[in-house]
């Protein structure tokens, strides 16, 4: 979690939520302070997010007024629209990617499992990685463009030995007792505040931190259908967890957000 993301979330989550006036960059840095962001921290995020054109920036007399873009928002709706993707039925076919890369180009080959390890696939072999979703061959196509490969297939397959299950495939090609460990930790977080979140600054640090703990988790996950997850895979109740303790702690760190602004109304959340 960088400074970049807790800026980002606590425009996305939060300011958009409560309302859609520029805020300070004074505010800002009060805001983040709660989360043990030293003042030139957010300076330095909010600087960098205003030239990647993530947030706008005006002037109301000697005070720096920020606002979140166009930008920001599609980025964030794109990602969400990844995630909404692999998160439907399986249709018990596996999307698979072969591919070679030149010996002496070491930065290629890196630059390729990273993008498709962010397109949802797994290593089966060491230059054949697949995926079970629909849209992994549009997204690893994307991801993949422009990179030197001498060769990359693109192709649907299925397990034809009956001695292997689509199960056991998964767990070959995923670390998945990792993964569950990585689930387990964002719950047992949720659970130590179930009974009666924090208020106040403290309700704004911690939906911020726990945010960004399941952004983490989510995005190193492959996102695998029931159909090919382990038996009490923890996922499941993070999901459970977080749709209840997570949007009551939203709502406590929303109305500080609001107290600061001195906001009357809050803007219900966009689905």
């Amino acid at each position: 979690m960088t400074v970049r993301d807790l800026v980002v979330d606590l425009c996305a989550e939060h300011l958009e939520v409560v309302g859609s006036d520029p805020v300070s960059l004074q505010t800002l840095v009060g805001l983040l302070a709660a989360c043990g962001v030293a003042e030139p921290s957010t300076r330095l995020a909010v600087a960098a997010l205003r030239r990647a054109g993530w947030l706008t920036g005006s002037r109301r007399g000697r005070e720096t007024l920020v606002a979140p873009t166009a930008v920001l928002r599609e980025a964030l709706a794109a990602r969400d629209e990844r995630v909404a993707r692999r998160t439907g039925p399986w249709d018990g076919q596996w999307r698979m990617v072969v591919y070679s890369v030149p010996e002496t180009d070491r930065a290629a080959r890196e630059r390729v499992r990273r993008g498709l390890a962010r397109a949802g696939f797994g290593p089966l072999a060491p230059a054949t990685w697949v995926s079970p979703h629909r849209a992994a061959l549009e997204e690893v196509g994307a991801e993949l463009a422009g990179e030197r490969t001498s060769r990359l297939d693109l192709l649907t397959a299925s397990v034809a030995d009956s001695r292997l299950s689509d199960v056991d495939l998964a767990a070959r090609c995923w670390d998945l007792p990792r993964l569950a460990a990585a689930w387990t930790r964002v719950l047992d977080r949720l659970r130590a505040v179930s009974g009666a979140v924090p208020e106040g600054p403290a309700a704004l640090a911690l939906h911020l931190r726990l945010h960004a703990e399941l952004r983490a988790v989510v995005t190193g996950d492959p996102l695998l259908p029931p159909a090919l997850q382990p038996e009490a895979w923890p996922a499941r109740e993070v999901r459970a967890a977080w749709a209840d303790t997570g949007a009551r702690l939203a709502a406590a760190a929303r109305a500080h957000v609001a107290d600061v602004l001195g906001t009357v109304g809050i803007r219900p959340a966009v689905a």
